[in-house]
């Protein structure tokens, strides 16, 4: 039986389908699982979920990677339960690239909700040009968009972090970056590190605001504000996901906070 065949609207191969589908709707595929769907393959006599189209593969995994997400982390076992699940629906990794990135968004996440920071390694481009002080560890990199603003409405100030900054799931989300009117003016990346945020402009000028010091910046759901004389800079994540806000924020919470 051939791959056009799994797909001819056969009700079996449509059963079994959704038997898998339920089966990793917890975001887990254990041996009893396994053990049951290929005794029903083989009671309906339909082909693997591996020999599957695509998209019906990658809407399981998908599914699989939502319920994890519901719980609001994903620890080391949750992601070996969805590697497992990847492999059993036989998904290559570009196959499913961008979910995979939301994974290891995620994953990000849990650990440093955990106290376990993430380090970018020093062959990261990002860090190209930028002088680290003795003893600074940069922890995390997101590439922005950047926008000058010249007016904040009133409201839309952000989360200010200046000195120890508290951060709780979600804080970011009712503060929206205020870039109606900003006017682009190219990309950069931002830097975490231990001690300070870093800014780095596309063509590699670089620009600091140390934690605790006097001059203050701003989260929002979607990037960044950074103040200057007149006007604020807007840095918009790319990534586009809820998520990087989260683990700025949370990130920023430990590093300003040492001591948690």
């Amino acid at each position: 039986m051939g791959i056009k065949d799994w797909f001819g609207g056969d009700k079996k191969k449509a059963a079994y389908r959704e038997k898998v589908k339920e089966a990793v709707s917890d975001g887990k595929l254990d041996a009893s699982d396994m053990q049951e769907l290929k005794a029903l393959r083989q009671e309906l006599d339909v082909t693997d979920a591996a020999d599957d189209k695509t998209q019906y593969r990658r809407e399981i995994y998908n599914e699989a990677v939502d319920a994890a997400r519901s719980k609001g982390q994903l620890t080391a076992t949750g992601a070996q339960e969805l590697a497992k699940i990847q492999k059993f629906l036989a998904l290559r990794d570009d196959q499913i690239e961008k979910t995979k990135i939301e994974v290891n968004r995620l994953r990000t996440l849990t650990e440093i909700r955990k106290g376990n920071l993430p380090v970018v390694p020093p062959t990261n481009v990002a860090l190209r040009g930028v002088q680290l002080e003795p003893g600074e560890v940069p922890h995390y990199n997101v590439a922005v968009e950047v926008l000058d603003q010249g007016r904040i409405p009133s409201g839309s100030e952000g989360m200010q972090v200046l000195g120890p900054f508290k951060y709780e799931e979600g804080n970011s989300r009712s503060h929206f970056l205020p870039e109606e009117g900003g006017r682009p003016i190219g990309e950069g990346n931002v830097i975490i590190t231990s001690v300070r945020l870093i800014f780095k402009t596309g063509d590699g000028r670089t620009a600091s605001v140390r934690f605790g010091g006097d001059v203050p910046f701003y989260l929002y759901n979607e990037g960044l504000r950074l103040t200057k004389t007149m006007g604020s800079t807007l840095l918009k994540f790319k990534t586009k996901s809820d998520d990087t806000a989260e683990i700025v924020g949370e990130l920023l919470a430990k590093v300003t906070r040492p001591e948690l």
